[in-house]
């Protein structure tokens, strides 16, 4: 007995109880056949003698007049011809049935194939059998890529259901392995026809093989023909795989920079590794050569014929350019993209010349000038942020300079000591000139600054005191950093767990119950001892620093002071030696401790790696997010001079090389109704430590108030984060400014909130915000309303952090 169900785009005859697997995927993914009706015969088991008849009896009762294409599951493969001929005969009723094995392919595709011209046949009865095509749907190149072809003694090119592959024919392990991949992934693209070159883990193929099959292509094969390099390929030193191609052939040659996957309609293309697994997904797509005109030419600039812009690029302005920011564009180009100013300098084509690498794709950041530069180098590392997973590990910020090298530019560590500032201060005025650097007299132990040091094992109610470590001479840059061990002596915290920096800083007096804001208003945090250097630094000589108990503002609130220029987190000027001379020197043990774990993180973030800084920079950021940061934001709110001013520096410097977090941010607050009244008041808020927020919404952090903040250059520590750290938090640089959008006071089932919005260096403190402030409290009231879900819950150890409003102290 026959069994009838409609599948999908097909007809379903199957014996069984139930239709099988193969049966059904093919159903389900065909398309549909605008002049035939597709019907599968499901014969997967041990069939009575009267099958054929019963088949014919079934399709008569559904009255069809059209023809029909026929796919049979579970048979042989000349049950298809037989079965296709019967029928036809039978029924008076053309019948496409397969001539050879079919193959289902990618996204619906149906490829038959055999040693004598396999394929789709078309019977009728008294007629001959007419062969129709090799793949359905049937592309517009389908007739150009039918028959396996010996090309050499060493190649071949094989017809696959989305294409045809020139490759090695004599490790038939490695081509049936990869066959198999190529089969079920890439879909038969109607007017392009994929000719895949090589193949990874075998010889090199010979260009005289690829110039065989162009001479013997047809001329639609021609046409549409797209050359993919799929594996290696014994290609002149230095030439790109499609200009090799146009010289060869002497004529115009398109290729693909990525093998296609996902629908024919709109296909992904991603490159190829050594071994054969999908790379980076491209921007450039579709490249067109042209030959030499001479031997030993100048090649021409290939041309872009087709690219993605996913939405993260901006508004489109011209030609494969979108407005990224105001003052930026990016631009695909075959390596990958280009962040540079709007109009394009006159190397351009050097750029735009550069080949696409398949196991990294390029970030080029223009940098004209050391301004531009950073600020380039800043919207490059946002930009990377926010790619797709797959093309932001494989992601390279490269500078133009170092890209297409021969012409006047920085060097690569010139984009690091550029002097672009954004949010590392409130635009009070201009900037001051850097300092210039004293010479380190030779360091000296020294105690912190206050009452009379008592005895090493001495615990002074409110406080803990700490000896001074007489400091090692300061190593060269990346030196000296393994073999210490990470020792923790009289801290609050000793005899925890502190592997892999779970524990505290360096010599740090944690004044355990006393802080700044217990001893009244104006309470501040003393400098170090010794000697004034580099504008007031009186802690160049010093190894300890004294930082508070980091805790919520207490009621009822108080706005922070303005530093001076000794005080701030952000130092004003690029040159950090004397900071990082002390870093090295305060936090040397630390350094040892985490030096492995910071490399690795370096070496999978090579946007972060550049500069001689780098692992210090990144060094003091990990310590920033452990423990023994916990008390630097308080100290900063202080407007007072002293070692937490180093540190803060160093960690700014880190900081400054993370991803950008554009969007809302969250934190919560303690605040009374009284206090949200008093900040409503102040309308711009502008906090001197690091503001500690989150990306996503919290769960469970505690705190009456919710405070949001529309955030414009917020940083994303997750690679620095360690386990028990929070990898949704973003760091706003101490001098942000922040203007006071809307003060929500409690109401019955609704929380009070604070909703804030970042303010740019640029951009004065005035009244003339309305058009942004109106933007930003627009989204962030939509974000409310849209929100849903638990939530990301925060370790309580770190909860600390996220309860304070920006300004407060």
């Amino acid at each position: 007995m026959i069994t009838r169900h409609t599948v999908g785009n097909a007809l379903v005859l199957h014996a069984s109880e139930r239709i099988s697997t193969e049966a059904r995927t093919v159903a389900l993914s065909v398309d549909r056949d605008p002049d035939n009706d597709i019907v599968i015969l499901d014969l997967q088991h041990e069939l009575p003698f009267d099958i054929w008849d019963t088949v014919a009896t079934e399709l008569r009762r559904q009255r069809l007049r059209r023809g029909i294409r026929l796919v049979v599951c579970g048979a042989r493969p000349e049950t298809g011809a037989l079965a296709g001929q019967w029928l036809s005969d039978r029924l008076g009723r053309p019948v496409i049935a397969p001539f050879g094995r079919m193959i289902p392919g990618a996204a619906g595709l149906l490829f038959v194939h055999a040693t004598d011209l396999g394929g789709w046949v078309c019977y009728r009865r008294g007629h001959t059998p007419v062969w129709q095509s090799k793949r359905y749907p049937v592309p517009a190149w389908d007739g150009a890529a039918v028959d396996h072809l010996t090309i050499s003694s060493t190649c071949a090119a094989e017809p696959l259901p989305g294409g045809v592959w020139l490759r090695e024919s004599r490790d038939e392990a490695a081509v049936a392995v990869h066959g198999s991949h190529l089969t079920s992934t890439m879909p038969c693209l109607p007017d392009a026809m994929p000719v895949l070159v090589g193949c990874p883990g075998t010889a090199p193929l010979r260009l005289d093989d690829i110039a065989r099959f162009w001479r013997g292509l047809a001329p639609e094969g021609r046409e549409h023909a797209r050359f993919v390099q799929y594996g290696p390929v014994a290609l002149p030193d230095g030439e790109p795989f499609g200009q090799a191609l146009a010289d060869l052939l002497r004529c115009p040659v398109r290729v693909f920079t990525g093998v296609p996957s996902g629908r024919p309609d709109g296909p992904a293309m991603f490159t190829v590794d050594a071994d054969g697994r999908p790379g980076w997904q491209v921007f450039a797509e579709e490249l067109a050569y042209r030959p030499r005109e001479t031997l030993g030419a100048k090649a021409v600039t290939p041309r872009i014929l087709r690219h993605r812009a996913p939405p993260e690029l901006g508004e489109r302005v011209g030609p494969r350019v979108y407005q990224y920011a105001h003052d930026a564009v990016v631009e695909v180009i075959p390596s990958g993209l280009w962040l540079r100013a709007p109009e394009p300098p006159r190397h351009a084509d050097r750029i735009r010349a550069v080949p696409m690498d398949p196991n990294r794709v390029r970030l080029v950041v223009d940098d004209p000038a050391p301004a531009a530069a950073e600020r380039h180098q800043e919207l490059a590392g946002d930009l990377a942020a926010r790619l797709d997973p797959a093309t932001r590990r494989r992601a390279a910020v490269q500078p133009s300079s170092v890209v297409a090298p021969g012409r006047p530019g920085l060097s690569a560590r010139g984009i690091e000591a550029g002097t672009y500032r954004h949010t590392t201060a409130h635009a009070d005025g201009p900037l001051p000139a850097p300092s210039v650097p004293a010479p380190v007299p030779e360091a000296v132990p020294v105690t912190v600054a206050g009452p009379p040091a008592p005895a090493t094992d001495e615990v002074r109610a409110g406080g803990v005191a700490v000896p001074a470590v007489p400091p090692d001479p300061a190593p060269p840059d990346g030196a000296g950093l393994q073999g210490a061990g990470l020792e923790v002596v009289g801290l609050p915290w000793a005899g925890t767990d502190v592997a892999g920096l779970q524990g505290a800083g360096p010599a740090v007096a944690g004044l355990d119950g006393a802080g700044l804001d217990a001893t009244g208003p104006d309470a501040t945090v003393p400098d170090a001892a010794g000697p004034v250097l580099g504008g007031g630094a009186g802690w160049a000589t010093s190894p300890t620093m004294t930082l508070p108990v980091h805790r919520p503002a207490p009621a009822p609130v108080r706005f922070q002071r303005t530093p001076g220029d000794d005080a701030r987190g952000v130092r004003p000027g690029p040159d950090l030696d004397e900071e990082r001379t002390w870093f090295r020197r305060a936090f040397r043990r630390e350094i040892a401790a985490v030096s492995a774990d910071v490399a690795d993180v370096l070496a999978a973030h090579p946007a972060l790696a550049g500069g001689a800084d780098a692992t210090e920079c990144a060094t003091a950021v990990r310590l920033y997010l452990s423990a023994a940061g916990d008390g630097l934001d308080q100290a900063l709110r202080s407007a007072e001079p002293g070692g937490h001013v180093p540190f803060a520096r160093c960690v700014s410097a880190g900081v400054r090389r993370l991803p950008v977090h554009r969007g809302v941010a969250y934190a919560g607050a303690e605040l009374t109704t009284a206090d949200l009244r008093r900040i409503a008041q102040r309308r711009v808020l502008t906090d001197w430590g690091f503001t500690n927020a989150l990306a996503e919404p919290p769960a469970d952090l505690p705190g009456a108030v919710e405070v949001l903040i529309w955030s414009a250059t917020a940083r994303r520590t997750a690679a620095f984060e360690t386990g028990d750290g929070v990898p949704a938090r973003v760091l706003f640089l101490p001098g942000t400014a922040f203007t006071v959008l809307q003060v929500q006071e409690p109401e019955a089932g609704a929380p009070a909130r604070l909703l804030l919005r970042e303010l740019a260096v640029e951009e004065p403190p005035v009244d003339g915000r309305v058009r942004f402030d109106a933007l930003a409290l627009a989204a962030l009231r939509q974000h409310l309303a849209r929100r849903t879900g638990p939530g990301t819950p925060v370790p309580a150890a770190a909860a600390r952090r996220f309860l304070s409003v920006p300004g407060l102290r």
